[in-house]
């Protein structure tokens, strides 16, 4: 492949490939958005579904633990009526010591249940609370993944449709590109940023690093002599004013 005519065509081939290729990256970042995004949304209903269904059961518990509570204070209090009973049914002085002994430990016992289930009944409250604000964030949650879901699904449809005209017509493009240029065109794409082509300043410098080219490789480059990499970043240079 020889002479300025031919390297021209050359580089045209490499600028279309290069064009195309940057709309397909382009494509699959916007899909892999989507997904990611879609992704996050679905993660973060899927971790309320999970604390709501466990906080549903710790109320639940909750729930049981303070009717227990409430049945030990009925039942003391049962208890300590029968003991008021007994208190005025004694005959003697020594009976009527032992009746008010244990109805002085009855009340105490009373109180210490009933702080206990009131301490219960907090807890059922707390999380009642807790489990009414996990519901709207779940509720909100799921408010704003659903749209997102279906403009997800829909904008996935599309990309993928556009994505198989675009690499369809980059094969086309790439057969018609002789392998060892398009080889090292594909070595240099294959690197961090998926540039592989980048003009030639008017300052002679690398569109794309800046780096300085040497007076041959300007010369190489506008000349359409052969085909020069930047130093700097490896990118194949070509003309600013190269006609397409």
């Amino acid at each position: 492949m020889t002479g300025s005519s031919g390297q021209s065509g050359v580089l045209e081939q490499l600028l279309d490939l290069h064009e195309i290729d940057q709309q397909i990256l382009s494509m699959e970042g916007e899909l892999k958005r989507y997904e990611t995004e879609l992704t996050v949304a679905e993660e973060a209903v899927a971790r309320l579904e999970s604390a709501l269904e466990a906080v549903g059961g710790e109320l639940e518990r909750a729930r049981l633990e303070a009717r227990g509570s409430e049945r030990a204070v009925d039942d003391k209090r049962l208890r300590l009526d029968r003991l008021r009973t007994r208190v005025n049914q004694v005959r003697n002085e020594r009976q009527y010591g032992a009746a008010t002994l244990e109805l002085d430990l009855a009340r105490q016992d009373i109180r210490k249940l009933e702080d206990n289930a009131l301490q219960k009944l907090q807890v059922v409250e707390d999380l009642e609370v807790r489990r009414a604000a996990l519901l709207t964030e779940l509720e909100n949650a799921r408010a704003q993944a659903g749209p997102l879901r279906d403009e997800a699904q829909a904008r996935r449809q599309q990309l993928e449709e556009e994505l198989a005209i675009k690499r369809d017509r980059r094969h086309n493009l790439a057969i018609r590109i002789e392998q060892r240029v398009l080889g090292l065109y594909d070595r240099i794409r294959a690197g961090r940023t998926g540039v592989a082509l980048a003009p030639l300043t008017d300052e002679s410098v690398c569109g794309n690093c800046y780096t300085a080219v040497t007076i041959q490789q300007e010369l190489q480059i506008k000349g359409l002599s052969a085909l020069v990499c930047c130093e700097g970043c490896g990118v194949i240079l070509y003309p600013g004013d190269l006609k397409r």
